[in-house]
């Protein structure tokens, strides 16, 4: 498969999900009035045995406004915690910032590793977090190579080889490298 094409496959797939997510925004604001609708209409038993329900269209605004207002101010949020740095990620994960291997091979190991990776793509050094998590998985996170951070879980650490470690520490480095790590 050429880069450019996965590039471009991966456009349409960050278009897809923001798609995605704009339909989950109008399907939580049309429910949110429906519910409203049910809520009002059945409250009052007269309208409810009468079945003279009618819904009134400025509820509707309002109920959409309101709930718009509630999505917008949460995703503003998340924006601005997240956008602290890669660290802000890596500690949400509960991650250890692994600065002195403190006698451990293998974690003086992955910290040679991302060293001697930095040293090879020509970007700083990034800090390097601890997961405490046994699956195998890593992460880079930030906006820009100057305040991304890797993360990597225990599993990872105890289960590869450094031969592997290497290569997902440099698969992670092809994020910081792409810019890619911003979108995730």
């Amino acid at each position: 498969m050429d880069f450019f094409q996965s590039q471009d496959r991966a456009r349409r797939n960050t278009g897809l999900l923001l798609g995605l997510y704009f339909a989950a925004v109008i399907s939580i604001v049309l429910l949110m009035n429906v519910l409203v609708f049910f809520l009002a209409g059945f409250q009052d038993s007269y309208i409810a045995a009468t079945q003279q329900v009618a819904y009134d269209w400025q509820v509707f605004v309002g109920v959409s406004v309101v709930v718009i207002a509630l999505v917008g101010l949460g995703s503003l949020y998340r924006i601005h915690s997240l956008s602290q740095g890669g660290q802000t990620v890596a500690e949400m994960l509960d991650g250890a910032l692994l600065v002195d291997a403190q006698g451990d091979i293998r974690k003086r190991q992955l910290l040679n590793i991302v060293e001697e990776m930095a040293i090879a793509s020509g970007t700083p050094v990034p800090p390097v977090y601890l997961i405490p998590d046994q699956a195998i998985n890593a992460f880079a996170a930030g906006y820009s190579p100057g305040d991304a951070v890797i993360g990597i879980t225990q599993g990872a650490l105890e289960k590869l080889n450094r031969d592997q470690l290497q290569g997902v520490v440099a698969h992670e480095f092809s994020h910081i490298l792409n810019g890619d790590m911003r979108l995730n």
